[in-house]
């Protein structure tokens, strides 16, 4: 009996570390590294993860069927790079460090990353009382497998994070609907005139500020900029300098891109003096770090305005001339030049 009970409790030990074996040989992988994703066309493109310490991971393209290799570092961590062909797809990728993993439905195409504040992470449908133009038609024909869109999940952190919340999705009406307006019609765009693949991974919260999406050591240059020493000091989950470069991200430096596209700039208006500087230390500071070279990084800047000016007198000429605006177009009237308006 005892000698039977020993017998059992060997076997379920053995079970059990067999088990765990398993579960720590498969590799593991970054949310944008998934299936449905965009991998940027003809060039070395980063992949990397966790895996067993010490273990060799090899990773299959099925674009040309070649393998590549890399050794886990004594945390699990690797990294390498694949060459990608021209745009194309469907493909696959397998990940093998013992126990095989592999991404289906991937596209090679332009890459781009959009970020900003609200005006670039506003959706498709609008906010409230915000509509997006011709947003429902342009939503009604939006079905297009060739255009991918990935969200990041709004996370803000005192410490740099290595993961984002998120997921690969097709462009469709019940996708687009939800994902940022300025990245769809950016993408549509360029898919429309390259016809390639295109995927769009959106790193936006409404009124951000500049600071918030920069590194400590990037804002040396601006003491005015309080860098939070502890998890008290956040003050706010969207302004306090650094807290969305380490949430939002850090976790995607190194994922080889086309470029960025940014939308920011309003939450800075009362400090419009420092903007200039701070923006291309920004911009220089994202190149340093992805190792890309001077990628493409397009804006778009909301220019500075102080909302304490506008008198009562104000609004009212203003409303009028947004009443006069909206007659005309539902009346499908051109606009007249009006003498009150004139005298503005």
């Amino acid at each position: 009996m005892k000698s039977s009970i020993i017998k059992t409790g060997t076997m379920l030990a053995g079970f059990l570390l067999a088990a765990c074996l398993s579960t720590h040989a498969e590799v593991k992988l970054p949310a944008i590294f998934s299936d449905g994703m965009v991998m940027q066309q003809q060039t070395n493109a980063n992949l990397w993860g966790t895996a067993t310490p010490h273990k060799k991971v090899t990773v299959t393209t099925s674009w040309n069927g070649k393998q590549y290799a890399a050794t886990a570092d004594k945390n699990g961590a690797w990294k390498l790079t694949v060459a990608t062909p021209e745009a194309g797809g469907p493909y696959t990728v397998t990940f093998d460090d013992g126990t095989q993993k592999t991404l289906n439905n991937i596209l090679i195409g332009e890459l781009w990353l959009c970020s900003g504040q609200s005006n670039m992470e506003m959706p498709m449908k609008g906010f409230k009382n915000q509509p997006v133009e011709n947003a429902n038609m342009d939503i009604l024909h939006s079905k297009n497998p060739q255009i991918r869109l990935f969200t990041v999940k709004r996370t803000s952190t005192f410490t740099p994070q290595n993961d984002v919340i998120g997921s690969w999705k097709e462009a469709t009406p019940a996708n687009v609907r939800d994902f940022s307006a300025t990245a769809y019609y950016f993408g549509r765009l360029v898919n429309a005139i390259l016809d390639v693949p295109v995927g769009l991974v959106v790193a936006a919260w409404g009124g951000s500020a500049c600071e918030a999406w920069m590194t400590a050591d990037w804002l040396k240059a601006f003491p005015e900029a309080k860098i939070p020493q502890t998890e008290a000091d956040i003050k706010s989950k969207n302004r306090t300098p650094t807290v969305l470069y380490n949430g939002m991200l850090h976790p995607l430096i190194g994922m080889t891109m086309k470029g960025v596209i940014w939308y920011q700039g309003e939450d800075n208006w009362n400090r419009a003096h420092t903007y200039a500087d701070m923006f291309t230390r920004l911009i220089n500071g994202w190149r340093a770090e992805w190792k890309q070279g001077d990628f493409p990084f397009y804006y778009c800047q909301i220019a500075p305005y102080d909302y304490g000016i506008i008198t009562e007198k104000g609004k009212e000429v203003i409303n009028k001339a947004l009443s006069i605006k909206r007659i005309s177009e539902f009346l499908n009237f051109p606009i007249l030049a009006q003498p009150t308006l004139k005298k503005i």
